[in-house]
């Protein structure tokens, strides 16, 4: 059981890092006056 959800994680966290990242979520991300927005 442990293995599955260390397994479920490792996918999770992988895609996480390497989907390919959206023209907009690059915006998101450079654009310094919209950390308001971000839930901080």
């Amino acid at each position: 059981m442990e293995t599955w959800i260390i397994l479920l994680l490792l996918v999770v966290v992988i895609w996480v890092l390497f989907r390919p990242i959206s023209k907009k979520e690059l915006d998101r991300y450079n654009d310094k006056d919209n950390w308001s927005n971000m839930g901080f």
